[in-house]
């Protein structure tokens, strides 16, 4: 039997395809600007059959794409550095669990303080009862 995906394997797989997402965008813009290979613009001219081959941007621009794709570059390692630190969905449920189990041992510990008071208190009332009893007869 197959096993089925967890929620962890989902987000990784969304992470891997907006990764992918932002890779095929950049290439699609490369190959329009002519700096890679392929299949050309459909709105570009077919060139004449004896014309030189296309020429590539100017170096100027080449620079500026250049220097985009290096932060994007830092930016996706800096956001895959962030996300790989965060806390997964069962670590969370973990949480939730561990508060839940808190919770109880705080309410039986209510309960048992209170059973206490009524003890005490009951203490206390035979106490002053005593003391009561036991002035009294020294005031005789």
């Amino acid at each position: 039997m197959i096993p089925l995906p967890t929620a962890d394997d989902w987000q990784n797989a969304i992470g891997i395809l907006g990764v992918l997402a932002v890779i095929g965008a950049g290439g699609i813009i490369l190959r329009q600007l002519g700096f890679l290979g392929g299949k050309a613009a459909a709105s570009a001219p077919a060139p004449a059959p004896n014309a030189s081959p296309a020429q590539p941007p100017a170096p100027a621009m080449h620079a500026d794409i250049t220097e985009r794709f290096d932060r994007h570059a830092e930016r996706i390692t800096r956001l895959e550095t962030a996300v790989s630190g965060l806390a997964s969905r069962a670590d969370i449920h973990r949480i939730e669990i561990a508060i839940q189990t808190q919770e109880g041992a705080i309410r039986e510990i209510r309960a048992f303080m209170a059973s206490d008071a009524k003890a005490v208190a009951r203490l206390d009332a035979s106490i002053t009862r005593i003391e009561d009893h036991l002035l009294g007869e020294e005031r005789s």
